[in-house]
């Protein structure tokens, strides 16, 4: 419906840009909204917002990429549009968060610094990535904490 989908976005922008962004509908309409959102972070509150869409699928899970396999429970991560223009099936993981790390490093592999990825790209070695041969497995692409107080 195009009215909750304006509504979606509205709530999207004011968590991202706050409530000065441009939205569809009058700011007075988003209190309650407005004070849920403040104890997410913005990751976590568009994942809210995807669970209340009608679009959503079960099985999906917050992070992009990522699935949950549909016979054994556990989490998949998929890359779309790398090997000829096909997905590319990186594997099962035991949580969602080990199978979003497996599509960022993909999506850096395949796409570069304009990688779009789950987490922050600072928290990967992208010249290692990129370097790489191979997928490397989350372990080996993280940058070490050293390098991140750094």
């Amino acid at each position: 419906m195009e009215e909750k989908a304006a509504r979606a976005y509205d709530q999207a922008a004011l968590k991202y840009w706050g409530p000065s962004t441009h939205i569809n509908f009058p700011l007075e309409d988003y209190q309650q909204e407005l004070e849920e959102m403040k104890n997410m972070t913005r990751q976590e509150y568009v994942a809210h917002l995807r669970r209340k869409s009608s679009g959503f699928s079960r099985g999906a899970s917050m992070y992009r990429g990522v699935t949950r396999h549909h016979q054994h429970g556990r989490w998949q991560a998929r890359i779309g549009r790398v090997s000829g223009n096909k997905d590319l099936y990186l594997g099962t993981f035991g949580t969602q968060e080990e199978a979003a790390e497996a599509y960022d490093i993909a999506a850096i592999k395949f796409r570069g610094l304009n990688a779009v990825t789950n987490f922050d790209i600072t928290r990967y070695d992208v010249d290692k990535i990129m370097a790489s041969n191979t997928l490397l497995p989350g372990e080996h692409a993280r940058r070490n904490k050293d390098d991140n107080a750094a």
